[in-house]
């Protein structure tokens, strides 16, 4: 079989076919639109296709970085369709880390495999074989609130001096800063670009989202999204609000507080009181004990398995 290597393009459908190969491969959801936001601004090189000689798709492999930590990047699988060559796997996989090596900022290559990925064991094994060892596993950590209650608590002595407002198209600033303050979010996006068309495009044009003040500052937003069960952000068989992104700037714990009860009031107003709004955490460690105790406890789940890059001298 000849095959046709080639790296990202904008405009020519390359985001619908990764997104095709990415679904048909894991059974994770994936859009054109993320992936088009990913690629704002980002190396070509990083995203590579192979194709069959009649313009067929047959696989796809990707890296990212982040302008916070230039030191490290994280790549993906070579995710494939059936019927590809695995030498092609191989060839996309070679090419790509190779790249990446010549980069002499780069410290640092890891990879994440979801657990929900329906090969997430072929993917580990792949990625063993080709110098990978264990880092840290991540874990997510859920729970359920009823809108219509925590809309009604009342402001206590240490959130009341916060104030808050719905977030309009001319806070898009003030949405990214403060996100960027927050280091559990700061590296959503790999670049400005990229924040200001997530929440111009899609935050701010669906409504809804809540921003927390400390005086004229910002110090916490998120916005609500009613979502399915797709296996990455929402686990279970139930439909749920959740926080479509959240972010608290370091010193105001408090706030977190003042924000749920605010967004809570929000989706109240927006009459969305048939689902529970579930907040959730995910953290990472490399301690066994974590996987054990997970098992234990219905609303810890473990999610992912990091792997860092280790080749053999």
């Amino acid at each position: 079989m000849k095959v046709i290597y080639r790296h990202y393009e904008p405009e020519q459908n390359l985001e619908e076919i990764r997104a095709k190969i990415y679904t048909t491969a894991s059974g994770l959801p994936a859009t054109a639109d993320q992936i088009r936001v990913q690629a704002l601004n980002s190396d070509p090189k990083l995203m590579r296709f192979a194709f069959t000689e009649k313009d067929d798709p047959l696989a796809y492999i990707s890296a990212s970085g982040s302008e916070s930590q230039p030191w490290t990047i994280g790549m993906g699988y070579p995710w494939s369709l059936h019927g590809c060559p695995s030498d092609v796997q191989g060839k996309l996989f070679k090419d790509l880390i190779s790249y990446i090596k010549r980069n002499e900022k780069i410290q640092e290559i890891t990879t994440g495999v979801a657990w929900s990925s329906k090969i997430a064991e072929e993917q580990i094994r792949f990625f063993k074989e080709k110098g990978f060892t264990e880092k840290e596993r991540v874990f997510l950590y859920a729970l359920d609130y009823d809108v219509t209650e925590v809309s009604g608590w009342k402001l206590t002595k240490d959130i009341s001096a916060f104030s808050s407002r719905v977030a309009t198209s001319k806070d898009v600033d003030r949405l990214i800063e403060v996100c960027q303050a927050d280091s559990n979010v700061r590296n959503a996006f790999p670049t400005q670009e990229a924040w200001e068309s997530y929440f111009k495009d899609r935050v701010l044009k669906d409504g809804h989202a809540v921003m927390v003040f400390k005086g004229d500052q910002v110090v916490a937003a998120s916005a609500p999204l009613r979502l399915k069960p797709d296996g990455i952000f929402l686990r279970g068989k139930e439909e749920r609000i959740i926080m479509r992104f959240r972010a608290v700037r370091p010193g105001y714990q408090d706030a977190w507080k003042r924000l749920l009860i605010e967004l809570a009031k929000e989706i109240v107003a927006a009459g969305w009181t048939d689902l529970p709004l579930r907040e959730a955490i995910f953290f990472s460690t490399n301690s066994l004990t974590a996987s054990i105790l997970a098992k234990q406890k219905p609303e810890v789940e473990e999610t992912q398995l990091i792997l860092s890059y280790q080749p053999q001298p």
